[in-house]
């Protein structure tokens, strides 16, 4: 008569139960810090749908001495109120004394907050970079963050 034997199939309560508080573990850590990166991406297409007018203020600033009067300028604020994207609407974008283009979120993590774009001008009159502020630090795109903050 022949005896069979079984092998163990499968797994047992306890290993289960390991591999479960493992993945828990993994997704709290793991969470929060795709979270802020999904604001950052949504801060940073603010800054990326605005760089053909910003390149328009730097040639206004440019043609005309400074930004003097570039709040009033029809073209500038019709390109600005004509950019749209996917966290921002159409007129969500306005610029304003100085040069510095305000950002209005309307969906996303952003929603109700609004981001502002200064010029940094040097002494010749050239735009050296653009600094953003409004949003909390850690969701500040890294291109144009304040010297402090990096």
């Amino acid at each position: 008569m022949k005896t069979m034997t079984q092998k163990q199939q499968g797994f047992t309560l306890i290993e289960l139960m390991i591999v479960v508080a493992i993945i828990g573990i993994l997704a709290a850590i793991a969470l929060p810090a795709y979270q802020d990166y999904t604001a950052r991406a949504q801060a940073t297409e603010g800054l990326s749908a605005t760089s053909g007018l910003r390149s328009d203020i730097g040639v206004y600033m440019s043609e005309n001495g400074g930004a003097t009067g570039i709040e009033n300028d029809a073209a500038i604020g019709a390109q600005a109120d004509a950019l749209a994207g996917r966290y921002f609407a159409a007129e969500g974008v306005a610029v304003v004394a100085d040069g510095v283009v305000n950002i209005t979120f309307n969906d996303g993590a952003h929603s109700g907050e609004t981001m502002a774009l200064t010029p940094t001008v040097e002494n010749s009159g050239q735009i050296s970079r653009w600094v953003c502020s409004g949003l909390d630090a850690q969701y500040l795109p890294s291109a144009c963050r304040a010297a402090a903050v990096e």
